[in-house]
């Protein structure tokens, strides 16, 4: 559950470079342990601390479960995000396993309790992980963030990921054994090509087992320069389904 989108847009102007940091001693989590999980009526709660949009704000997520969409014609596991910001508010996202890996479509919108898709287009990002997370790995992905459409940008990601061997503190607690996903983000096409200056930003994410994302970092220039944005997990529930989250989108919250 990440908010990459939003802080790119914020940090349009800013640039910056990967600078992997290489990972040591021995990593101990269970091999069966799931770093993205989505259980139904799981809950994450996150405080985001963006200096790009000079707002602190929260974010929630909630698993819905899994669903058909007529509107997609799909079926795939449902996660409802709300934002408590001015003209944000809840969001549908929708994950399928595709080929080994875990595909995320964005940017919907619901309509009657039914989700829809907007009218220029979903955000469909193939390859947003491996089904199974694991230290050690390298992958890479394209997305597009309004869709197709003429004038529309791009993102190309370059990820890899390494075992964390340093307790992970965030407001929810202590984290071990978590994994680390590094992120080169290359911006181009659309608004970039038309300033004819691309944009790279860098990405640091934390896996716990069984817990999922505990937290982001963009930085300035890489993981030594400014921190740029911060992305914490302050709470995570697994809550009883009520009769009302059955029958409706979750309509308030604070989350990832």
């Amino acid at each position: 559950m990440t908010k990459r989108t939003a802080i790119a847009l914020g940090l349009i102007t800013a640039a910056l470079s990967l600078s992997a940091c290489k990972s040591a001693g021995e990593w101990k989590a269970d091999p069966t342990a799931d770093f993205f999980p989505l259980k139904p009526n799981t809950v994450w709660t996150y405080k985001v601390a963006s200096k790009s949009q000079r707002a602190n704000y929260v974010v929630t997520d909630r698993v819905v479960g899994s669903q058909y969409v007529p509107a997609l014609r799909i079926t795939g596991l449902v996660v409802e995000e709300f934002y408590n910001l001015d003209r944000a508010g809840l969001r549908p996202i929708i994950y399928q396993e595709t080929d080994g890996y875990i595909t995320r479509l964005s940017g919907l919108d619901y309509a009657a309790n039914q989700i829809k898709a907007p009218a220029w287009g979903r955000s469909e990002e193939k390859n947003f992980m491996p089904d199974h997370l694991a230290p050690n790995l390298v992958w890479k992905n394209t997305l597009f963030p309004y869709g197709k459409l003429p004038g529309s940008f791009d993102i190309t990601q370059a990820h890899q990921s390494f075992m964390e061997p340093a307790e992970v503190i965030v407001p929810a607690g202590h984290f071990h054994n978590c994994i680390r996903i590094e992120t080169l983000a290359h911006y181009e096409g659309g608004q970039y090509a038309a300033q004819k200056q691309n944009l790279n930003l860098t990405y640091e994410d934390w896996y716990a087992p069984n817990v999922g994302l505990v937290r982001t970092v963009a930085y300035q220039g890489g993981p030594s320069g400014a921190e740029m944005e911060r992305v914490e997990l302050t709470r995570f529930d697994t809550v009883a389904p009520s009769a009302t989250q059955e029958s409706q989108p979750l309509a308030t919250g604070s989350h990832s």
